[in-house]
């Protein structure tokens, strides 16, 4: 099978509907070719013997004999409403966000994220943007540090005038 790229947050969605294609029979020739995203949710497209189309829909589903068409409607179907509640990013639960072309499935932390794909690129390459926790900290407190150092020394004056402030009526 050829390497499909997808999002992070949906390679275990993608892993999953490629282990469900790999045990269709092998006269079938199945094969998942491509995984994209519409309407914010996963589409999987894939290849497959289809020499005819199931003319048994009529038939209750365990009369039903199996069909290729069937299986592709069956995993792209699963893939996609499990990729409807995964953010696509961190794979963490997520919902629909924004409208029409902008739709995309975010959890809280990554609803800024326009493209998952590129931005998960980046993530990775960089290791995750840092290798260790302390030097994510390290990063914060660099482009934040004299912020924070600012707000804890204003809240220290805050107590310092809170204790004596004339117009509360209490000493």
């Amino acid at each position: 099978m050829s390497e499909i790229p997808v999002a992070n947050g949906w390679q275990q969605i993608l892993a999953a509907a490629l282990a469900e294609a790999r045990g269709l029979p092998p006269e079938w020739c199945f094969e998942i070719v491509k995984a994209e995203t519409v309407d914010g949710a996963l589409k999987i497209s894939a290849n497959y013997v289809s020499g005819d189309v199931p003319l048994d829909d009529h038939l209750p589903p365990d009369q039903k004999i199996p069909h290729p068409w069937r299986a592709m409607m069956r995993i792209r179907e699963k893939a996609r409403e499990k990729s409807l509640a995964t953010c696509e990013c961190c794979g963490c639960p997520g919902r629909l966000v924004d409208a029409d072309e902008e739709v995309r499935v975010r959890c809280r932390l990554h609803e800024y994220v326009l493209d998952a794909v590129a931005w998960g690129a980046s993530a990775s390459v960089a290791g995750f943007m840092f290798e260790t926790r302390e030097e994510a900290m390290a990063h914060f407190l660099k482009d934040y540090g004299d912020g924070l150092d600012m707000m804890q020394e204003l809240l220290a004056q805050q107590g310092r005038y809170k204790q004596h402030d004339p117009l509360d009526g209490s000493e």
